[in-house]
């Protein structure tokens, strides 16, 4: 129980602060509504869930020993968040929105973690946090997904609904140009934040 609790904040903290997801989530929201975006939640947490795994049987330490794997992560994480700033942007030249635009589907969600840096720094900061009190990397593994699965989900859903708390002011042209140039904004800073972090 001793361990528990700073695993628990640990999860809390990790997925209510601004990151990739949350960015995604909220424009997600704000753009296409909550029901919309449950595919893009819910692929989020399968990445998640299938890197704590990963993780627990000792990916993590192989990534720390393969040379140039934190900045191939880096490279492609950058990449990946300014095409979809660039989309962001898209939105907003097309003035409400391009009839093809559509959210994310669960699994491009679940495949981005695996070049989400955050991603990769909570889940291996997580299984540090949850082996002391486990038996077993798997049973911390366990753990960590209980976090993400209960605290972290109900962090990533305030997101999605801030998201679309906004939608009614993204209909008004100037403020959709104001909210758009703000997440972008967002993740031009949270690319920044890889790279000097």
């Amino acid at each position: 129980m001793e361990l528990l609790l700073p695993l628990m904040s640990f999860v809390i903290v990790s997925t209510i602060t601004p990151g990739p997801n949350n960015l995604l989530l909220a424009a997600s929201g704000m753009n296409f509504g909550f029901r919309a975006t449950v595919p893009h939640l819910l692929g989020i947490h399968l990445g998640i869930y299938t890197m704590s795994l990963m993780c627990a049987f000792g990916l993590n330490q192989w990534l720390l020993a393969f040379p140039g794997a934190e900045l191939a992560l880096k490279l492609f994480g950058s990449a990946y968040l300014l095409w979809l700033a660039w989309k962001l942007i898209g939105l907003e030249m097309t003035a409400g929105g391009d009839e093809h635009a559509r959210p994310m589907t669960w699994w491009q969600a679940a495949i981005f973690q695996f070049s989400n840096p955050k991603a990769w720094m909570m889940v291996t900061t997580g299984i540090g946090l949850a082996l002391p009190a486990s038996s077993s990397g798997f049973e911390a593994g366990l753990w960590l997904i209980a976090g993400f699965g209960t605290l972290g989900m109900i962090c990533n859903c305030i997101w999605v609904q801030l998201g679309k708390a906004l939608q009614q002011s993204h209909q008004i042209p100037a403020r959709r140009r104001w909210i758009n140039g703000v997440l972008v904004l967002m993740v031009l800073a949270t690319v920044l934040l890889f790279w000097l972090g």
